[in-house]
């Protein structure tokens, strides 16, 4: 039983790695730069005992776009469970992504196919980003109990103006400091959830 163990673990360990290696390459050079072989260069392994863990790259960068939305998941659940006011938990929420499309860029760019990060697996297939946008339909419709339809055009309009614009400050980093354009997040988030008063 233990060796049995022993070997389980050391798999996980090997997966994790494989995914950590990914995401390091990503980080360094951009998604166009990874590949399974260059993934087993970094790690000394052969690229067949790679594709053991992952059968194709379009299979890794699903892993990691799951990884993202669970971890955004966590997230707004935490700040679910620390507001009561919808106003605020909606504001936090968008923060919270804004915070780790910043701090993980190279995540977020496989979670929405950005900057070469392109994932042929549907991304609104995704079990994990449903997860992650009925949590936001669901503070949607605290604050204005509406049809589903109105719900789902809410929820475009709030997806719309913080994907867009994280995505524009991701794009324009060099061109515009970062703190001016969470700035203007911030800004137009706050104007947006007033609005929904």
């Amino acid at each position: 039983m233990e060796i049995l163990e022993r070997k389980q673990r050391s798999r996980e360990q090997t997966r994790t790695g494989i995914v950590l290696t990914a995401k390091e390459i990503a980080r360094r050079e951009g998604w166009q730069a990874v590949s399974i072989r260059k993934i087993a260069d970094a790690i000394d392994y052969s690229a067949p005992i790679v594709y053991e863990y992952f059968d194709s790259k379009d299979v890794l960068l699903d892993e990691i776009r799951n990884e993202g939305f669970r971890h955004l998941r966590q997230e707004y659940e935490r700040i679910r469970h620390v507001y009561r006011d919808p106003e605020k938990r909606l504001f936090e929420m968008s923060v919270g992504q804004w915070q780790f499309a910043i701090d993980h860029p190279e995540i977020y760019q496989v979670m929405y196919n950005l900057d070469g990060a392109y994932c042929t697996l549907p991304v609104c297939e995704s079990s994990e980003m449903e997860a992650v946008s009925a949590i936001i339909r669901e503070i949607l419709f605290s604050f204005i109990p509406k049809s589903k339809e109105s719900i789902q055009k809410l929820y475009f309009e709030w997806w719309s103006l913080s994907h867009g614009m994280i995505t524009l400050a991701m794009m324009l980093r060099d061109h515009q400091p970062l703190e001016q354009s969470e700035q203007v997040y911030r800004e137009s988030i706050r104007r947006f959830v007033r609005g929904l008063r």
